[in-house]
């Protein structure tokens, strides 16, 4: 028997998994393994300011040290390097831009994070920044595609991933455990994603769909160190001359591939501050549960003490997911509580 069934290697299965194995735990990861996942073609990037009004991060003084110590803590057993410092230069595109950020710079929750010093002008080569910019302190990048890949590897070694699409009519609940094609646990954790809009145990929860794009592109000679934020981001992808363009956000979208929509939407955006001329060489769409208010969904089921859910991480899951992963266990082994604002008791009774 195992203590646990998780349904779903994104970021947040991986890391619920990851620190159930730290805690001594037996697990089994059931996973459809998809090659192109939001988990797989997010930006990376652990951002402490953003949206247009500069706002800091939900918890961001908790979230991104915990975050940064958990990445560098998993490089060791998955032999990968994880996290990076990540110089983001954001554009301002007026003067109230620049004095909306001066006032921000002024409070003292922000100083971490902003320096009211001299304006940054990138290269008019390159940059269309005649507002200028200004850099955010302690951003990073974490290679999605990578974590998951070599933590795929690291739960194979250990023999505790399963690869194949989830049936919910083949769960079985019994008063003490679950059991799934054979396998039996304690309790089964549901962090599927986009799959979980047709989870039935959880078909109550505010969730909806959301589309994001973005392109791979090829600029020769560009600012490679930099992230530059203007109407879209534009970051370095791990190879010379290759960028990353992100991201789109759609709620209303036929399907699930990649559109004309998205691309001349990336483009445009890209267009209204790149100087030089670029190559598309890819284009990613994929699909996340978005949930009213921003925050993640995680818990166990009011009447089904065995089935629980870890999900809704949105595109702030790389940085999300380390914090609340940790804090989910040990709820679940130590019956300590839940932040009030993730907990699926404001939704579920």
């Amino acid at each position: 028997m195992f203590d646990f069934i998780i349904v779903g290697q994104g970021i947040a299965g991986s890391m619920l998994a990851w620190f159930l194995h730290k805690a001594g735990k037996t697990l089994l990861v059931i996973d459809d393994d998809k090659s192109i996942t939001p988990s797989r073609i997010t930006s990376g990037v652990i951002n402490p300011v953003t949206g247009r009004r500069l706002v800091k991060t939900w918890l961001a003084d908790e979230l991104l040290p915990f975050a940064a110590a958990t990445y560098h803590e998993l490089e060791t057993p998955l032999g990968e390097k994880l996290y990076e410092p990540l110089k983001i230069v954001r554009l301002f595109d007026s003067v109230k831009a620049q004095n909306d950020w001066s006032v921000r710079c002024a409070l003292k929750e922000y100083s971490p994070y902003l320096d009211n010093g001299a304006m940054i002008h990138l290269a008019d080569a390159y940059i269309n920044n005649p507002f200028g910019g200004f850099e955010l302190k302690e951003a990073a990048h974490v290679n999605g595609g990578t974590f998951l890949t070599a933590f795929k590897a690291f739960l194979q070694k250990h023999q505790q991933i399963y690869a194949g699409r989830f049936s919910y009519s083949d769960l079985k609940l019994k008063e003490d455990s679950v059991s799934y094609k054979g396998a039996t646990a304690r309790q089964i954790i549901f962090a599927e994603g986009i799959q979980a809009l047709q989870n039935p145990f959880f078909e109550k929860l505010p969730f909806y769909p959301a589309k994001g794009e973005c392109l791979i592109v090829e600029i020769a000679d560009f600012l490679y160190d930099y992230m530059v934020k203007g109407e879209v981001v534009l970051m370095p992808f791990y190879e010379k001359n290759i960028y990353y363009v992100g991201s789109t956000h759609e709620i209303d979208f036929e399907n699930s591939f990649p559109s004309a929509k998205g691309r001349q939407e990336l483009e445009s955006g890209l267009k209204s501050f790149l100087k030089c001329s670029y190559k598309v060489l890819d284009h990613w769409a994929a699909v996340r549960p978005t949930v009213s208010g921003r925050r993640p969904l995680i818990g166990i089921h009011p009447r089904h003490k065995r089935v629980g859910i870890f999900n809704g991480m949105g595109t702030k899951g790389i940085s999300l997911a380390p914090y609340f992963a940790n804090q989910f266990v040990e709820h679940l082994l130590l019956g300590k509580p839940l932040n009030k604002e993730v907990d699926i008791k404001r939704f579920l009774s």
